[in-house]
């Protein structure tokens, strides 16, 4: 089948409705089966491979082999056969997007996102394993995370074997599975491989997912196999410290070289991958765990202080406020109690009633004055404002509160339907030092609370508008600064991806400026030890090169120049 042949009507009983993808082996469509009144996805192997015996039958036979495995971490296969000469796979219709196209447009994700990943195909890939099928070409293309965003799913066991496959026909592979870079050394070096082969290339996986890109890369076919066999993988870094050692200690372990150094299966990735999970915390406790901008920390963080502080104060001035109203007001109230009560004495004494009560009534006049009441030694009420309580005894109000005393005036609060509050005083009515009586004046508090509440309302205000004016300005500085950590970030990421070229441009004299300069100094430093080493070691291999080359023929220029290069390289 060429790449320009036309759609196929029907594979089999299956309906061909669109193409979906397709690979260096085989053609993918998405078909619909009428039998059973589903879609599903048709892989059918490309016509030049379906000619060749061999690989045909090695197709429909490691196709049954994947069909054996049910998990919900694995592709679903459905039907395997062979129509018009093609040998094809009827397998489930995933309705999502590869990992690869998803890496191709975030470039890396975060880590509670690849750890949630990784657990779930490290469980299908020890199912797999379990069941003897080893995949040998985990990659992100293989990979489709479902448009729930939360599943993914493994495809494309076609190229898996089962372990023993190869020596129960007593023969070998002599040739390479896989891609290139997520191939573990052994499988670069064309050694037997087995379900640790897996477990490397899944590290590689992981490692693209936290970082963007493979731990070893080469446009070079041949320096990139050299890179996997004798290089360290770059350090990860991530940005969590509850799980930084760990998670470094876990992807050393899994990108060992030997694979008897690695992990020895799935099963133990998992609980490790677990694990480190754990150590974040369930996912409601890890928010405040997540990565938080200066901008906000600041912000809110001032704001707060300055909303508590500002509360504080607030609550300690309306107290003072009201202490000092309240005794302006008591004042006033015992002074107006005290010209009743001398006045009224005469009165009293020569049981004047007819006076006592005008000096009652005027006494009325004043708005605040809400009532007067004048009782003689027994407790009889003389003269009132309130008609019907003159001549009968007096009775205090029930609801009254003892809020102050003053040598033997006595002062109540209380509170009256209509939510106003009234301060009433009770005082001794005397002449010449002889007690003729008491008086009883209430009067009303609404012009104190008035004015507290008309202070409280201001100070509200006031409040609201400092807050405000923090929380803008702090919001600006805080923006300014996380920028310029953000920039340092970036730059520091590319450095540690080889692009020892960023640098940071910036005209500041302040502590920012500081350390761009430094960031810049410590790349013009690196650059020129990159340059400088990458000359020197060109002039080593030319000079080793050409001394040798001197010493032979013509027709072994070629070989021994290659041969110099390769040992060269060895060397490093």
């Amino acid at each position: 089948m060429t790449d320009t042949q036309e759609l196929p009507k029907n594979v089999g009983r299956y309906r061909i409705l669109n193409e979906v993808g397709r690979g260096a082996t085989a053609f993918v469509y998405k078909a619909y089966d009428p039998q059973l009144d589903r879609f599903l996805a048709i892989k059918v192997l490309r016509e030049e491979l379906a000619q060749d015996e061999d690989y045909r039958q090695a197709f429909i036979k490691e196709a049954r082999l994947a069909a054996q495995l049910t998990h919900p971490g694995i592709v679903t296969i459905y039907d395997v056969g062979i129509a018009d000469n093609k040998p094809y796979i009827g397998m489930e219709l995933l309705e999502g997007a590869t990992l690869e196209q998803i890496l191709k447009a975030q470039g890396k994700l975060n880590l509670r996102t690849v750890l949630a990943m990784s657990v779930q195909l490290a469980r299908a890939l020890d199912y797999a394993h379990r069941q003897g099928v080893v995949h040998r070409d985990i990659k992100p293309g293989n990979i489709v995370v479902l448009k729930d965003k939360k599943t993914v799913k493994l495809t494309d066991f076609g190229i898996a074997q089962l372990d023993d496959s190869l020596n129960s026909v007593g023969k070998g592979s002599d040739k390479v599975i896989g891609t290139p870079e997520y191939m573990a050394p052994e499988q670069v070096l064309g050694q037997p491989t087995d379900n640790r082969s897996d477990l490397y290339s899944f590290g590689v996986l992981i490692y693209r997912m936290l970082m963007g890109l493979p731990p070893f890369i080469g446009d070079d076919l041949g320096q990139l196999f050299k890179q996997i066999i004798k290089n360290k993988p770059p350090r990860i870094y991530v940005v969590e410290e509850k799980v930084k050692d760990d998670l470094q200690d876990f992807m050393r372990k899994l990108l060992q070289k030997q694979p008897n150094k690695r992990y020895q299966s799935a099963g133990q990735i998992s609980n490790e991958l677990r694990t480190i999970q754990g150590k974040l915390g369930e996912k409601k406790q890890q928010q405040n765990n997540e990565y938080v901008s200066l901008r906000f920390r600041w912000t809110a963080t001032m704001a707060g202080v300055v909303f508590v502080a500002m509360c504080l104060g607030l609550a300690i001035v309306y107290y003072m406020q009201y202490q000092a109203l309240s005794g302006i007001t008591f004042d006033y109230g015992r002074s107006i109690a005290r010209m009743i009560a001398y006045k009224s004495a005469d009165s009293v004494l020569l049981d004047d009633l007819v006076g006592l009560n005008a000096l009652v009534n005027e006494t009325n006049k004043n708005d605040q004055v809400k009532s007067v009441a004048v009782m003689n030694k027994n407790n009889t009420v003389l003269a009132s404002t309130q008609k019907d309580i003159i001549g009968t005894a007096f009775k205090p109000p029930n609801d009254r509160s003892h809020e102050h005393t003053l040598e033997d005036i006595l002062i109540y609060q209380r509170e009256l339907e209509n939510k106003n509050i009234l301060f009433d005083v009770e005082m001794p009515i005397k002449y010449d030092n002889k007690s003729l009586g008491y008086l009883y004046i209430s009067f009303s508090a609404d012009s104190m609370f008035t004015a507290a509440k008309s202070t409280l309302v201001t100070m509200l205000i006031v409040m609201m508008i400092t807050l405000f004016v923090v929380f803008i300005i702090t919001l600006v500085l805080a923006r300014r600064t996380s920028r310029d950590y953000q920039r340092v970030t970036q730059a520091l990421n590319k450095m540690a991806l080889g692009r020892v070229d960023a640098r940071l441009i910036s005209d500041r004299n302040d502590e920012a400026g500081q350390l761009f300069a430094a960031f810049n100094r410590l790349a013009n430093f690196l650059e020129g030890r990159f340059d400088t080493a990458s000359k020197t070691k060109g002039r080593s291999i030319k000079q080793v090169s050409l001394k040798k080359i001197s010493n032979q023929p013509d027709s072994q220029v070629a070989e021994t120049v290659e041969l110099d290069i390769v040992s060269e390289l060895d060397k490093d």
